[in-house]
């Protein structure tokens, strides 16, 4: 199984920097955790040892965007508790074939099915007005999904053109794509006094890596203020 880890302050600040003034507070998610948003494994967890995965994270920012489209908290816990029991997944707001209308979230299971009114199966034509869930920021869905017991579930995330969430590098943390550098520690060379130049010399990167790896710390360190 995939591994990655975060603590909830380190994913909120991952959903925010992706959808900046649009997300809730980070008070808001840890409630929904607390509640078994995502998952009910994380609610039991005392709060010291409050980690949550990579399939979480995920999760959440699909939370986040269906909480943007307009859908209520109780209409998504509804979604995901009938979407537990028919997948038998414990995460399927990590599953790649949802779907949304202006007033339900369907999942792709043989046709179309309405997650919303438990299984109601969809005319085939309602597709051309559907969409998929998207990103809350920009639209476009920059999750890569694989294969995990017949169901297609997040594998990696790309929330920046070059930079990659993937759950068996690094942990999962932030890291330059095509490598397994994580841009935490090309912001800590430089809070450590080495030049931009310098870090390129040390990684054998190219500046346009190095700038873009900085540039995104500067995005989660600005979250903390």
């Amino acid at each position: 199984m995939f591994e990655g880890i975060y603590e909830l302050h380190d994913a909120g600040r991952l959903l925010y920097v992706t959808a900046p003034e649009k997300l809730p507070h980070y008070s808001t998610i840890h409630r929904w955790v607390r509640s078994g948003l995502p998952s009910e494994e994380a609610k039991l967890l005392p709060k010291r040892d409050l980690f949550i995965s990579f399939l979480d994270l995920i999760s959440l920012r699909m939370i986040v965007s269906l909480r943007l489209a307009g859908f209520s908290l109780q209409h998504i816990r509804g979604v995901q508790k009938y979407l537990q029991e028919l997948t038998k997944f414990e995460r399927p707001f990590a599953t790649k074939d949802l779907w949304v209308s202006k007033t339900d979230i369907f999942i792709e299971m043989d046709g179309l099915l309405s997650a919303s009114k438990r299984g109601q199966l969809a005319m085939e034509y309602i597709r051309d007005w559907l969409a998929r869930i998207k990103r809350p920021d920009i639209g476009d869905l920059d999750i890569e999904f694989d294969k995990l017991g017949g169901v297609e579930v997040a594998t990696k995330w790309t929330p920046s053109p070059s930079i990659v969430l993937d759950p068996t590098v690094q942990f999962g943390a932030p890291c330059l794509k095509n490598t397994r550098i994580p841009t935490e520690s090309i912001w800590l060379m430089k809070g450590g006094g080495d030049s931009p130049q310098s870090i390129c010399e040390s990684y054998k990167l190219p500046m346009y890596q190095v700038q873009t790896a900085l540039e995104w710390e500067e995005k989660i360190a600005a979250t903390a203020n």
